[in-house]
């Protein structure tokens, strides 16, 4: 083929896609980005946008419902339209919207084609107007979608995914999950507490099966505390039409009845329908294979974001995209680092961890050390009414900051310190340097290094020392 059309191809307009688009845009490339959906992707439209406003209306409606709890009256549990609820979660998304939008983008000097492309060769795609466009970098950023499970009887008797949630007129009675990750609980908590009888089945030995087992069951014995009914290490094995709803059969026979079915099992890569293969491009396990330089089995093509099935992460999405814009539109190397990747399952109380967690250690055979700080010791968490939960830190016989775990009151929010020690490789003892804000979460970091430090210094060889330079006559704690 003759001259390219374009510097660069981006096919995909959620987050990875979006950011790349406008890093190579906004650097003087002539950038062409092809979205047949809307524009936005799955976070804006299905994932974290949409969730995390339908928590915050669960979390209000637990508030009323528990207001015995913080010294108020007891409230009648009020009335509410789950339709008044949606409506309030799409007026979220509008109001975001517009700074992912076509219009936006070709303001920016981005050539957006909402329609679809399919490769005829590894430097050009055919839309469906006919029209060919090339360029001798083009970047995939296709996303992802929920994986349907193959139960027998899944798709004759009906089910919902995370696509369909928040658009849902009224909700079910009763909600079976299938699965039990983070759309798993995020959704059947906020379900549960606006009325749903909600049942999380995961085939993993704990819910949160990327999280440790004890900090996976602090989330656990809230939700059952709730009214949920929690199965773990058991499947389905096949769904029929029941009265009213579905039958769900798990693999020890037990028998699960409920209205409705939400699917949440997991992602796959949406790779299809590309025509792929005419551009030298692998597929594995429902995933574009890259390298840890983002490039595809093609080497002048990167994928970022879900499709590449690292982190599916709108963050990282966005992490990815800037080092595609580097090696792209700057020419600079690089690589992905994906050893302090954090993440926050938004449910109460919250779960958060980056690094290593004990599992992981021991999965990779790394030695560790763990120093765990109970949120009960933190004066913000009682004033909260939320002293469940804990934060545990990971570290190795030097000391450094291996991951950070916690499960508590807004511990994603406390999370960015720990994402710091992991990346830079921190001893722990630094976390004793900053003065923290009194309440707050965060002192946790204090305190964690204050019970692994303090010994150091606070001990009967220390004081005789000091004794004997400065002649103090104390004796010390008599434990110490």
């Amino acid at each position: 083929m003759g001259k390219r059309t374009h510097d660069v191809i981006i096919i995909g307009g959620g987050s990875g896609g979006l950011s790349t688009a406008y890093g190579c845009a906004g650097l003087g490339m002539k950038t062409a980005l092809i979205e047949p959906n809307a524009m936005g992707g799955d976070c804006l439209h299905y994932g974290c946008v949409p969730s995390k406003s339908l928590l915050r209306s669960a979390s209000a409606a637990a508030l009323i419902r528990n207001s015995q709890d913080y010294g108020l009256d007891p409230v009648a549990r009020p009335a509410w339209t789950y339709r008044l609820v949606a409506d309030r979660t799409a007026d979220i998304i509008k109001s975001i919207e517009i700074h992912d939008s076509a219009q936006r983008y070709r303001s920016l000097g981005v050539e957006v084609y909402q329609q679809r492309a399919r490769f005829i060769d590894p430097y050009a795609l055919k839309l469906d107007d006919g029209s060919i466009i090339s360029a001798s970098r083009i970047v995939l950023a296709t996303g992802s979608r929920p994986m349907i499970p193959p139960i027998l009887g899944l798709k004759e008797t009906g089910y919902i995914t995370n696509l369909d949630v928040f658009t849902l007129d009224t909700l079910p009675s009763s909600l079976t999950v299938i699965g039990g990750g983070p759309i798993g609980v995020e959704l059947g908590q906020a379900l549960l507490r606006l009325g749903v009888k909600v049942a999380i089945i995961e085939t993993a030995p704990h819910i949160l099966p990327r999280e440790d087992h004890d900090i996976a069951a602090v989330l656990r014995e809230q939700l059952v505390k709730e009214g949920a009914e929690i199965i773990e290490g058991r499947s389905v094995v096949s769904i029929s039409p029941g009265e009213g709803g579905s039958t769900s059969t798990l693999d020890d026979g037990r028998v699960i009845t409920s209205q409705q079915i939400l699917v949440a099992a997991g992602r796959i890569g949406n790779t299809e329908d590309l025509a792929v293969e005419r551009a030298g491009i692998q597929v594995t396990k429902g995933f574009f294979k890259t390298d840890a330089r983002l490039r595809t089995t093609a080497g002048h093509i990167l994928a970022v974001g879900d499709c590449n099935g690292k982190y599916l992460f709108t963050h990282v999405a966005g992490a990815e995209a800037s080092l595609a814009v580097r090696r792209i539109a700057l020419k600079l190397p690089g690589r992905m680092k994906y050893h302090a990747v954090p993440w926050v399952t938004y449910t109460e109380p919250e779960i958060a961890s980056v690094g290593l967690n004990e599992q992981r250690a021991v999965d990779n055979k790394i030695s560790y050390r763990t120093v765990t700080v109970d949120m009960s010791e933190l004066d913000r968490a009682r004033t909260e009414g939320a002293t469940e939960g804990f934060m545990k830190i990971l570290y190795n016989s030097k000391y450094q900051v291996l991951g950070v775990q916690a499960a508590g009151p807004h511990v994603g929010e406390l999370l960015m310190s720990g994402v710091h020690a992991v990346e830079n490789r921190w001893k722990i003892g630094k976390f004793l340097k900053p003065i923290y804000p009194y309440p707050t979460v965060s002192e946790a970091y204090k305190r964690a290094a204050s019970k692994v430090m303090g010994p150091k210094l606070f001990n009967p060889r220390v004081r005789r020392m000091l004794r004997l330079a400065f002649r103090y006559r104390g004796e010390g704690a008599l434990n110490a």
